[in-house]
This record gives structure tokens, C-alpha cells and sequence, in this order.
């Protein structure tokens, strides 16, 4: 009788343990579904244009030209390093899509463009490119956040041409900001970033820093960065082993070993250009 209850026991504590011990589901990797989030994007920037009535990209233009703003960034975390297969979840709720909504002339259909961005503060302030935001074409221009929730830029709070970075407030939005470095991080240091390669959204690439730089046409400070991105990766964040911003996503520069007949051949390495931390920290008083 007494083997019999000791067994009982054993089976209900057993059974307790695994009742309570972490799912095996919980560390399965979230899929991203490319359509369905550029679907929704579409669908929340076109609700918004139809129930508000957002900036319209010629005053967003506009205020381009502000150079300075006054906003509280978030405090840099300890200089404990996250585990490199814990900085994506720890850091891609901080990053957005950024875009416009438009009508192109071949139908009646809405679109959408789509780059990247990042929070900077907790009330819906992010950083992404000044190219993103400059041009006039488009009915608004507007972010979506990891969670799926829309929001229209509200105001250009400050930007800067020559660094290609602006700071861009979207109305109503409580995000998870990203902290910005406060030290430069050596050439060789290890960096990520999340971004929205042509429409692959939410992927994260690694490598390290390979060198810091003047451009060669704005005579302004660049890094060069190792790790992978393209077209819609702009304004996307480049973040360090702590979590905090180091960069900010620009451009690429691809240096061919020929050309013939005008065009250029042998493909031998493509220059990944971005922006030091410095930039955003230059546009607040």
C-alpha cells in the first residue's frame, strides 16, 4: 500500500514538473509573414489618410530644414554584452517600417514604400534617413512597429541633408526606444542590424566595424560596417553587443573591377556606408 501511494505521489509530482516547465514551443523562432505585414502596413497608413488628416509630405519637406530639437533619449544599458542570439528579440520591437502611401498612375490602388526607422524616446520619436523623408510624392508618410499598430509622421523635429539622418515624431505612438552609444566603438567591433531588406522585414545581419570615414561628397563622418543590408534597409539602427545604437543604415557603394562598353563589370565588394551615432546626438539641444 504504501509502494502504491509513493508511486501516486511520484507520478503527481512528476506530472507538476511538467505542467510547469517551460514549453518547448516558447523557443520556436516567430515567422515573419513578408505579405501579410505589407498588407497591413497598406491597410493602416490607407485608415489613417481616410479618418485624419496627417502632415502632408510638402510641409514634412518643409520642416526638414529645422536643425535642432530638444527630446529626452533613453539612458545607455550597463556594459553587460546580451548574448548575440538575444539581440533580436531584445531589440525588434524598437524598429519600424517607415513609408509612404501613395497612388501611382497605372491604377487606383493604394501603395506603399517601405524603409526603416527606429525609436529614440518612449513618446513616438524615431530616427531614420533624411532621404527617406525628402521628396513630395504620396497622400502621408508613416511607421509601423513589430506589434502591427500604424501611426502618420506627425512633424520633422530635426534633420540634417549632409549626415543623412532626421528625427520624426509620429502621432499618438508609445514605443520601446533604443539607447544611442555614448562612446565610439572601435574598427573591429561586433554589430548587428534589423532592418527591411526589399521587403524581407524584421531581418537581422551581424558583422563587425570595418573603418570610420569622410564621405567623399558631403565631406561628412561615415562607418563602415561589414555586416549585410539593401534597398529598404535605410534609417534601419546599427547596434552594438549592449543594445545600443552605434550607426544608422545609409547607403552602399559597389566597386566593380571593370567596365566594358560603359558598363560595369565583375562585381568585387559592395561599401556598406552609415552613419555614426554621433549625427542624431548633434541634432539635440
Amino acid at each position: 500500500m504504501f509502494d502504491l501511494l509513493m508511486r501516486i505521489s511520484l507520478l503527481f509530482l512528476s506530472a507538476c514538473i511538467f505542467w510547469n516547465a517551460p514549453s518547448t514551443a516558447s523557443a520556436t523562432p516567430e515567422v515573419i509573414d513578408d505579405v501579410r505585414i505589407k498588407a497591413g502596413f497598406q491597410k493602416g497608413l490607407e485608415s489613417l489618410v481616410q479618418e485624419k488628416k496627417p502632415t502632408s509630405l510638402a510641409e514634412l519637406n518643409r520642416q526638414l530644414s529645422r536643425s535642432k530639437t530638444t527630446i529626452k533619449v533613453a539612458s545607455e544599458p550597463a556594459s553587460r554584452k546580451i548574448p548575440k542570439d538575444k539581440i533580436y528579440e531584445r531589440c525588434k520591437s524598437s524598429v519600424l517600417l517607415v513609408g509612404r502611401i501613395y497612388k501611382c498612375d497605372k491604377c487606383t490602388k493604394w501603395h506603399v514604400s517601405s524603409a526603416s526607422g527606429f525609436a529614440v524616446t518612449t513618446d513616438g520619436v524615431i530616427a531614420t534617413n533624411y532621404h527617406v523623408i525628402e521628396g513630395k510624392d504620396g497622400a502621408a508618410l508613416g511607421a509601423m512597429d513589430f506589434s502591427g499598430k500604424t501611426y502618420f509622421a506627425s512633424e520633422v523635429l530635426a534633420a540634417s541633408k549632409a549626415d543623412d539622418i532626421a528625427l520624426l515624431k509620429l502621432e499618438g505612438a508609445t514605443l520601446t526606444p533604443l539607447s544611442l552609444s555614448q562612446s565610439t566603438a572601435p574598427v573591429g567591433s561586433s554589430v548587428h542590424v534589423i532592418s527591411h531588406p526589399n521587403g524581407r522585414y524584421f531581418t537581422m545581419t551581424s558583422g563587425d566595424i570595418s573603418r570610420y570615414y569622410l564621405s567623399r561628397n558631403t565631406r561628412s563622418p561615415r562607418v563602415a560596417i561589414t555586416a549585410d543590408y539593401a534597398k529598404g534597409s535605410s534609417g534601419a539602427p546599427v547596434i552594438d553587443s549592449k543594445g545600443s545604437v552605434v550607426g544608422v543604415v545609409s547607403s552602399t557603394n559597389s566597386i566593380y573591377y571593370n567596365k566594358v562598353k560603359g558598363q560595369d563589370q565583375n562585381l568585387q565588394m559592395v561599401i556598406k556606408s552609415c552613419i555614426p551615432v554621433g549625427a542624431i546626438k548633434s541634432l539635440i539641444e
